[in-house]
């Protein structure tokens, strides 16, 4: 039998909390770990050190199967329209053992933004070219693409943030302000060394990256909604190729 401890109820059926660590009162919280590189913590899912007793592999099991489950419900309702006892119905657990795992929903999102985030970091660094420059960074947007196309429930919460990942933080929660945020920053700066090395055509850094960005919203949303029934493969083909013949071609390019 679970211990249990003193609750209160909202109208939406949900127990609140009191804050421990990154917990709802705080959206932000983590979001600086996150910016120098995931950090191990209570909402981490990777493998722990050795030696773990039965209990933390157990919490660890716990962990992984909520963050699995809350993906599933924040690409069917976004953030602030899941339930935190949806979660853990889909993640087939007690709300009494999904508030022992975390403190709470945002938590839970900041803890699945990093572990998706490793992971897609793991795969642009597998594909490095190691030569600065535009085929560079085009290369890294296609494995972006693509890895987002393989995490669909990912996706769907990152579409239904709304706004544009581009310029727009307004619906990003917590951690997810500060992905989007850097996410511009490592493309301008990439696309700064392809203006360098005069890749580019006479575009500033910024707009340029933009653009990338902005692509990769466009053909991500557009793939969404036509039933994902187009080879994702040919996709990124087409908008890498694209953005190859805008950013290097002189009257796409021309400034003032």
């Amino acid at each position: 039998m679970e211990a249990t401890r003193s609750t209160t109820t909202t109208r939406t059926g949900e127990r609140e909390q009191p804050a421990r660590g990154g917990a709802d009162g705080g959206e932000a919280g983590g979001a600086t770990g996150a910016a120098g590189g995931a950090q191990p913590g209570r909402g981490d899912t990777r493998g722990g050190a050795a030696g773990a007793s039965p209990r933390e592999e157990k919490l660890r099991g716990y962990r992984h199967q909520i963050i699995h489950a809350a993906e599933r419900e924040f690409g069917k309702a976004g953030f602030a329209a899941t339930p935190m006892n949806a979660i853990a119905a889909t993640a087939g657990l007690s709300l009494a053992t999904v508030y022992k795992s975390f403190s709470g929903k945002a938590e839970i999102w900041d803890a699945l933004h990093r572990t998706r985030m490793d992971a897609l970091l793991e795969v642009v660094n597998e594909t490095d070219t190691g030569e600065p420059g535009l085929e560079r960074l085009l290369t890294g947007l296609r494995r972006v693409f693509l890895f987002l196309a393989e995490q669909t429930a990912y996706l769907d919460m990152n579409l239904r943030a709304g706004g544009g990942w581009a310029s727009s933080t307004e619906g990003a929660h917590g951690i997810q302000r500060t992905v989007w945020s850097s996410g511009l920053e490592v493309i301008a700066a990439g696309m700064q060394a392809a203006a360098d090395r005069g890749e580019l055509a006479g575009l500033d850094p910024r707009i340029a990256a933009g653009m990338a960005i902005s692509a990769l919203q466009v053909w991500l949303s557009e793939w969404v909604a036509s039933g994902r029934v187009d080879d994702p493969e040919v996709l990124v083909d087409d908008m890498t190729r694209r953005l190859r013949l805008m950013l290097t071609t002189a009257d796409a390019g021309a400034t003032t």
